[in-house]
């Protein structure tokens, strides 16, 4: 079955911003070739510091999310309570379970292994400060090539498109 490519959601409570997923790319790009992603193809920080899984996510907020993700507790605490755009929503934020991911984050090096995750802090406050949709706005011109406009994700070094090589943003 084809994914309607408007069934994708770019946003996440936290302040990940799941257009730049490397795993949520590799989906929709096998959904676009009618080929589906293999673990192998995708970048090696991925590879080496998340369990293999079905590539199949549509993003945080929706409910066809990654095996890994779908483990995630803000993710879990954030759907339970509803109406909640963000985690900002939260009378309770930063609450315990965001100091505690903090403290596991750093303990765990996953930062160093996994720096997207660098990000999520500041990505709040801009939401706080200018809102969601622009927040989106700007992720999204931050992750597409300079030269073709095409999207990359957190660990792509070079252009699907057309070669471009990339820094993350």
């Amino acid at each position: 079955m084809v994914m309607n490519m408007e069934q994708l959601n770019y946003e996440s409570y936290c302040g990940l911003y799941c257009g730049a997923c490397d795993i949520l790319t590799a989906y929709k790009r096998g959904e676009e070739r009618n080929q589906p992603p293999e673990w192998n193809d995708l970048p090696e920080p991925i590879r080496r510091h998340i369990p293999a899984a079905p590539i199949r996510c549509h993003g945080c907020k929706t409910d066809t999310v990654f095996q890994g993700c779908a483990k995630c507790p803000i993710r879990k605490c954030a759907k339970k309570k509803s109406g909640l755009e963000s985690c900002l929503d939260c009378k309770k934020y930063p609450c315990l379970l965001h100091k505690i991911a903090k403290i596991v984050i750093t303990v765990q090096k996953l930062e160093k292994k996994l720096p997207h995750l660098k990000c999520k802090s500041d990505n709040l406050a801009v939401i706080r400060e200018k809102g969601m949709p622009a927040w989106l706005e700007e992720q999204r011109r931050a992750w597409e090539c300079p030269d073709c406009h095409a999207s990359f994700s957190w660990y792509q070094t070079e252009c699907s498109q057309c070669g471009k090589r990339l820094s993350s943003s």
